[in-house]
């Protein structure tokens, strides 16, 4: 079992497995992680049957760069089923930051029962199925029992940690194809497994007649794995550059990307497959045109009008979601709350007017801008007053709920430099609609090179949303800037 991870750094599997005294070990291997063609890690996979269970764990372990900064990420994982294929519980812990977060995982009665934990900070949720699930051996036993008839199809139901959801897999047996692994010749059975989950994405295995994998690629995101030794997982590599290696090249060099009120861009997928319905459309970015690639986008700066917003706390069932607290935004922390009610102490409880003081604040406090760390909660944002793009728009998210302004976050691409990066940013409820705010550069507004892909509530502390909106454009998606405005003046670009 590989964990699909739809997005690279904060949700590629990294977990690790204790040893079991009175275990017998079914299987034991060593896969190599590769991300766009260079190595990056590791996966240590044991499978153990007990007495009343087969638990199957997973060591896991990453080290990429961020614009020259080392990062690294592991954890454990441990699954649990009855030697009839029952699922029992789950348990995860990972480091995306200082603190470890743990996602606990308990099957009763057609409801998979949840806690996230991260530090002293925990949520609890009830997630209902009604599909028959199954856990990773039982996922191994169901691909051996469908092994090396070409054109068969089935399906099956899992829990992905990532989404906290049940997920759904459609297979299809592509048939024997011999790969050369661990120096030796083999004839394994292919397989393709796609998700509305994960939309745009394939995912192909290589497994024996006993089902076990050997090989996993999933071409969308330029990742990859295969079976290895244990002293060729471990070694020592050069690390990959993860945002430069992401980065998407254009045709212009804005000089003053800030400043850019209004572009246009053409988007369009290498492979040439349909970017219709992949961008969303609102009152920032709507699809002006189709071209013989892809699509002609028009990207604005909005602000809202002064005279339409609300006074904040806003109430309403439909933004509890956007205001809750949870593992990943500590709204109840008082230093969150000391310094988001500073932050807004001026603004006469103009929600927009505050979510500007909230984002000038993130801005000032995080002295430390940089590259270091994959994920970190709002509270130890706080605390260490460091972080990229995703640790300010976690703090500005959590300021805003802890005084009641809705928030989520988003995800997309800016411009940097002549080229698109992947980035994040919020958006706040002001009474007529979402408008952004990008703590990251603290203009009080977000310009024209911002590009989004996704937004999320960050429901109980998750965000593999964001990640799964980014899948069907890693390392595909390419950019034109047809032409962009500053000050009322349109560049026109060739």
């Amino acid at each position: 079992m590989i964990r699909r991870s739809p997005f690279v750094l904060s949700l590629i599997a990294l977990l690790v497995v204790a040893p079991f005294a009175s275990a017998e070990v079914l299987s034991d291997i060593w896969f190599e992680t590769v991300l766009a063609g260079s190595p990056v890690g590791y996966v240590h996979e044991v499978t153990e049957t007990r007495p009343t269970s087969i638990v199957t764990g997973v060591e896991s372990r990453i080290v990429v760069e961020r614009m020259g900064r080392p990062v690294l990420i592991d954890g454990r994982e441990r699954w649990a089923e009855t030697p009839t294929g029952e699922p029992l519980s789950y348990r995860s812990t990972a480091r995306l930051a200082v603190e470890e977060t743990t996602l606990d995982a308990t099957v009763d009665d057609g409801v998979i029962k949840l806690r996230k934990a991260t530090g002293e900070d925990a949520t609890h949720t009830s997630l209902p199925f009604d599909e028959d699930l199954l856990w990773p051996f039982a996922i191994r036993q169901l691909h051996a029992e469908h092994a090396g008839t070409e054109g068969t199809t089935y399906s099956f139901a899992t829990f992905d940690p990532e989404l906290e959801a049940v997920v759904e897999y459609d297979v299809e047996v592509l048939g024997s194809e011999t790969v050369t692994l661990l120096g030796e010749a083999r004839s394994l059975h292919k397989i393709r497994l796609v998700t509305p989950s994960y939309p745009g994405v394939e995912f192909v295995e290589w497994r024996d007649d006993a089902g076990r994998l050997w090989k996993m690629e999933a071409p969308e995101l330029s990742v990859a794995a295969a079976r290895t030794t244990r002293e060729s997982a471990q070694a020592s590599r050069e690390a990959t550059d993860l945002v430069a290696s992401t980065m998407i090249k254009t045709n212009a060099d804005i000089l003053e990307p800030y400043a850019v009120d209004e572009a246009l861009y053409e988007l369009w997928l290498e492979d040439g497959a349909e970017m219709a319905g992949r961008i969303p459309e609102d009152a920032r970015q709507t699809i002006e045109g189709t071209t013989d690639r892809g699509i002609l986008l028009r990207v604005r700066r909005v602000v809202p009008d002064s005279t339409r917003t609300v006074t904040f706390p806003v109430r309403g069932a439909e933004f509890e979601k956007y205001l809750e607290g949870n593992s990943l935004m500590q709204t109840w922390y008082l230093r969150i709350l000391g310094a988001a009610s500073k932050s807004v102490w001026e603004t006469g409880q103009d929600a927009w007017l505050g979510a500007v003081g909230i984002e000038a604040w993130v801005f000032r406090i995080i002295d430390n801008k940089g590259f270091g760390t994959a994920l970190a909660s709002a509270r130890e944002v706080i605390e260490r007053q460091e972080g990229d793009c995703s640790e300010h728009a976690v703090l500005t998210a959590a300021m805003a709920r802890s005084v009641g302004i809705p928030a989520r976050l988003v995800s997309g691409i800016v411009h940097a430099d002549g080229r698109f990066a992947y980035h994040m940013w919020v958006e706040v409820w002001t009474g007529d609609g979402w408008y952004a705010l990008d703590a990251t550069v603290g203009r009080g507004s977000v310009d024209a090179t911002h590009i989004k892909f996704a937004d999320s509530a960050a429901e109980n502390g998750r965000v593999g949303d964001l990640a799964v909106a980014i899948a069907p454009f890693f390392n595909r998606l390419n950019v034109r800037v047809v032409e962009y405005t500053i000050d009322g003046e349109t560049h026109t670009v060739n």
